[in-house]
């Protein structure tokens, strides 16, 4: 690296993540919805309801964003959470009906910020991209503050 900070991937990572931030909040305006919220209720959808933690750890979210993401899910009353019977301190999240209609509706509109997101890019340049991001990710998850602790189920 040449000093240049314009050219750091630590910049170039942020300000991609600026700009995919801002394209799904576009694309999914109308259903009032941000990409945290969006992956923990597609990991409930896909995984079943989970204990807060469980949860956290599986969208990469530390306790306390994890906690706050849940609480504004639950207020749009589309997640609800209940004591678990095996452990009294865990809270168990389940996505409500109107939580799995939301996600299939605004399922287009994430669909669509993901292609805006990859639009400068050929097709072959944004598979490789994907690859490189994903090794990135997964290569470096150790470092992360809220590391995923679990994969995803396979479909």
């Amino acid at each position: 690296m040449n000093g240049d900070f314009g050219k750091m991937p630590g910049h170039l990572l942020r300000r991609c993540h600026q700009i995919a931030v801002a394209i799904f909040l576009d694309e999914c305006a109308r259903f009032d919805l941000t990409p945290l919220q969006f992956a923990v209720l597609d990991s409930l959808l896909h995984d079943g309801p989970q204990d807060q933690v469980t949860l956290g750890g599986a969208a990469a979210l530390d306790r306390t964003t994890i906690s706050l993401v849940i609480r504004k899910l639950e207020a749009r009353k589309l997640v609800r959470r209940e004591k678990s019977a095996q452990d009294q301190r865990a809270k168990i999240v389940t996505i409500t009906a109107a939580g799995k209609y939301l996600v299939h509706e605004a399922l287009p509109a994430v669909e669509d910020a993901q292609r805006r997101i990859l639009e400068p890019l050929d097709p072959a340049e944004a598979e490789q991209l994907i690859t490189l991001l994903g090794k990135l990710a997964h290569g470096n998850n150790a470092s992360s503050r809220a590391p995923i602790r679990r994969q995803r189920k396979s479909a």
